[in-house]
């Protein structure tokens, strides 16, 4: 009877899902258009198929309605709610905002799609290559097959060739065939070919000529070698115009610091100094005019140069105070080979104020508003200097069942300056002059009460270097990175538990942490150029504490038997040692769908004057960031469970190595509406054995048994400024059960309201987990 309930429950499911399709609203010896296949007939491996197959889907055209389920809503929607020729009404609104005209056939033009692929594989060396288009009719529906036969595999380079047909260009031959990114033996390629004439542009335009662009540059290829082989000449084209082939300097240079449109013709009204070589003209005494001007890379008498240009607007724009910056060159009257730079900036509003208010849920239950106020100076001393100061509070409560109410309440400042130099008593070697490097100070205090347990202040102060190397590399240094902590108001309840755990009491001791700090990051996704389908970032982070104090007092005081832990102003300070790294791979299948995966990984060392290293450096999992089937920090350490209780609500799980894994499936289902799928894994465990949390420990042989395993779904609201993210998941690995029990896939049962509550985890947002 249920099976047959089931069945009767498919078909009209599959019915409903038919009539929503709009097949039926078709006009007569119409067909709607389902897509396009892409058919290769080869004899031989195709160089680098996925990008060329992805190069020849873009250019098929039209784009079919999208699918969803196996169905086009959009279609339906289109004709469902009235007549399309109407204009007004509530028919014509929903038809607006969710239909979608249909895509007919006969909006496809097959023959002219068949020629464009044709083209791309002729610019990919396919000179012999056919494409021939077949369409596939059924009673409501047609897709079309394109078939692309290239029964010889592509021409290869053999030679390449550099000559100057004007005199003007000769001296610059050698270096132009020296630096080549053309090889021979590689198949022939347009897109090759155009970034070796943007090269050939760049050197050029680098040597003075300003009016020359890579329109004045000729290939010319030789397929008549034999062997699918092609020669390749490139030269310069005759005939061209004097001021191409002319060498500019650079005759005066001015800055205008305060520029609008509006004040365009106003110039005379510019109070006017001058500085070494340049004019500084300005409305506003509000910036020291070296601040500027040595970002400038154009200087008078110098030949113009195109890596000058591009280091300028670099510059200028990494000082962060300019809204427009816009670098204008103008021949000299009378002087054909001067040029007069006029650079005109239009700055920033200086002082911004910065309101934002929160409403958090955690997966620990935990609920309350949070409200972060910034203050913004773009430039505090007249030297681009960012001051910031941020007021932050919070407040979070979890309704216990089993007694009263739980709450924590929070409240942070914190002042950074930042600085657009190096400022440092030793010189700092910066090879990278195209970005600006930064000095940062920072100062800070934060308050946390956690009621009927214990009170937690902190106070930091920093100072380090953050620098780009290029555009995908950046660079933090804190040589000078300290915190203080200080532990009260514990309750007798709370005291108890530090008194039995002896790791957790040396953590959470009020103690220094003087240290330093450095990270790396590489980050392909904000490459120049092309955007790749496949994309890298990477992580890493090392952080010391305590060494130099350390190293001090044992020189001064000696190291000997009671004189341990050495202290500071009556308080004791950490020693340990810390690395993380972070790795990300992300691969893109077309822009609405993407697969995602994390790897994380950490450890930390506690030696010399500490025991165990500081609550709050220490590793946690679980989380909406982290693995989403747990509960915030409450994974592990190693098999080690943690009893439900008051306290434990606020005691997060943490411990000295970290090792997580995510991935993630993510596509489009409507506009802005995004949908995933995902599955996380990870644990933490001590280096050290904590009696009181027996499996804790890190076992080389036994940690892969030890992971926490959960996946789910996921909904993103992505408006690409804002994403809200909503994700349901549940545990799938338990590590705290025993040996062969830790896999729970038997026990799942979504119709359990028990089930439910006990092991689906939703966590809201915002933003990406990674």
């Amino acid at each position: 009877m249920v099976s047959t309930f089931k069945n009767i429950l498919f078909w009209l499911l599959a019915a409903g899902l038919a009539g929503c399709s709009g097949l039926k609203f078709i006009p007569e010896k119409q067909h709607l258009y389902t897509g396009a296949k892409l058919k290769f007939e080869t004899n031989s491996n195709i160089p680098q198929q996925g990008d060329l197959e992805d190069e020849m889907e873009a250019a098929i055209r039209p784009k079919p309605n999208k699918r969803y389920l196996g169905i086009r809503p959009g279609v339906w929607f289109y004709y469902a709610f009235g007549n399309p020729e109407k204009k007004k009404g509530l028919g014509n609104w929903v038809r607006k905002k969710l239909g979608r005209k249909p895509v007919l056939l006969s909006d496809a033009t097959p023959d002219r799609t068949a020629q464009n692929l044709r083209n791309i594989l002729l610019n990919n060396g396919y000179f012999q290559a056919t494409v021939v288009p077949a369409v596939e009719k059924k009673e409501k529906t047609a897709s079309i097959t394109y078939t692309a036969s290239m029964t010889t595999p592509p021409y290869r380079i053999r030679e390449i060739s550099f000559k100057s047909v004007d005199s003007a260009y000769r001296e610059l031959t050698p270096r132009i065939s020296g630096e080549t990114k053309l090889q021979t033996g590689e198949p022939y390629r347009l897109k090759d070919l155009e970034a070796e004439m943007k090269r050939v542009e760049k050197l050029v335009k680098d040597n003075g000529y300003y009016y020359f662009d890579s329109r004045y540059l000729i290939f010319k290829a030789d397929t008549t070698v034999g062997e699918r082989q092609v020669d390749l000449f490139m030269g310069f084209e005759a005939g061209m115009p004097a001021q191409t082939q002319t060498i500019y300097r650079i005759n005066r240079v001015v800055v205008v610091n305060d520029y609008t449109m509006s004040r365009d013709s106003t110039v005379s009204k510019f109070d006017t100094t001058v500085v070494g070589n340049y004019r500084y003209l300005y409305r506003r005494d509000n910036f020291r005019p070296e601040i500027i001007l040595n970002s400038v890379n154009l200087r008078k008498d110098s030949i113009y140069r195109r890596s000058d240009h591009e280091l300028t607007l670099s510059r200028l724009t990494d000082l962060k105070v300019f809204k427009f910056v816009n670098v204008r060159f103008n021949p000299q009257q009378g002087k054909d080979s001067l040029l007069n730079v006029h650079i005109v900036l239009t700055p920033l509003l200086r002082k911004s104020l910065r309101l934002e208010a929160q409403a958090t849920s955690k997966s620990n239950n935990f609920v309350g508003p949070s409200l972060t106020g910034t203050f913004t100076n773009r430039n505090a001393f007249r030297g681009a200097e960012l001051l910031q100061f941020r007021l932050n509070t919070g407040y979070e409560v979890q309704i216990n069942p089993r007694g009263a109410p739980i709450n924590s309440f929070e409240v942070g400042a914190e002042t950074s300056l930042t600085i657009p130099r190096f400022i440092s008593p030793i010189r700092i070697p910066y090879q990278s002059h195209r970005y600006m490097p930064q000095t940062v100070i920072k100062l800070g205090f934060q308050l946390q009460q956690r009621q009927s347990f214990f009170r937690l202040n902190s106070f930091s102060a920093a100072y380090g270097y953050a620098w780009r190397e290029t555009a995908t590399k950046s660079h933090q240094f804190y040589p000078a990175d300290a915190v203080f902590f200080q532990v009260g108001n514990i309750s007798d309840q709370f005291q108890q538990r530090l008194d039995n755990d002896r790791f957790l009491r040396s953590s959470l001791q009020d103690q220094f942490i003087l240290g330093s700090r450095y990270s790396f990051t590489y980050n392909s996704q904000l490459a120049e150029g092309e955007k790749k389908p496949d994309n890298l970032y990477f992580n890493a982070n090392v952080e010391v504490s305590g060494n130099l104090a350390a190293l001090t007092q044992r020189t001064l005081r000696g190291d000997k038997e009671g004189t341990r832990p050495y202290d500071i102003l009556g308080s004791p300070y950490s020693q340990y040692t810390r690395t993380d790294v972070d790795v990300r791979y992300y691969h893109d299948f077309d822009k609405n769908n993407q697969f995602a995966t994390r790897l994380i990984a950490g450890a930390g060392f506690a030696y010399g004057n500490s025991f165990t290293m500081p609550f709050i450096k220490q590793f946690s999992a679980g989380g909406s960031n982290s693995l989403r089937a747990f509960r915030a920090r409450s994974v592990g350490p190693g098999t080690y469970f943690e009893p439900r209780s008051r306290e434990s609500l606020f005691i997060d799980q943490t411990a000295d190595i970290k090792l997580e894994y995510s991935a993630e499936y993510r596509f489009g289902i409507i506009g802005f509406l995004k949908g995933a799928v995902f599955a996380d894994a990870g644990n933490v465990w001590l280096l050290r054995n904590d009696d009181s949390r027996p499996g804790a420990t890190f076992q080389f042989k036994s940690f892969l048994n030890q992971l926490a395993v959960g996946t789910g779904v996921g909904l993103r609201l992505d408006a690409q400024f804002f994403v809200l993210r909503l994700d349901a998941a549940f545990p799938v690995r338990r590590p705290y059960l025993p040996a062969g029990e830790r896999w729970v896939l038997d026990g799942i049962n979504f119709r359990s309201r028990d089930w439910r509550r006990e092991n689906l985890i939703l966590n809201v947002a915002i933003g990406y987990p990674f």
